[in-house]
């Protein structure tokens, strides 16, 4: 019977693919809240597009086209 050594190290108390399984969690975890934060500063950025667009400028709109019309 034949034996065979490798030249990989292990880290200490853990195998190759605990560690691997670990980083792509890790790595999941930190897109998942980056994600979430641009998210957030979508969903702020149309607020205020909405605020300001259709809040702010309809009232000046209606007024502009009431005199159209009634032209």
């Amino acid at each position: 019977m034949m034996t065979c050594d490798t030249a990989v190290r292990l880290p200490p108390g853990g195998s190759q693919s605990k560690v691997e399984v670990g980083q792509f969690i890790a790595g999941l975890r930190a897109a998942s809240h980056a994600g979430a934060r641009v998210a957030q500063r979508l969903v702020e950025l149309f607020e205020r597009i909405v605020e300001e667009f259709c809040v702010k400028s309809e009232p000046r709109t209606t007024l502009a086209m009431t005199r159209l019309v009634a032209r």
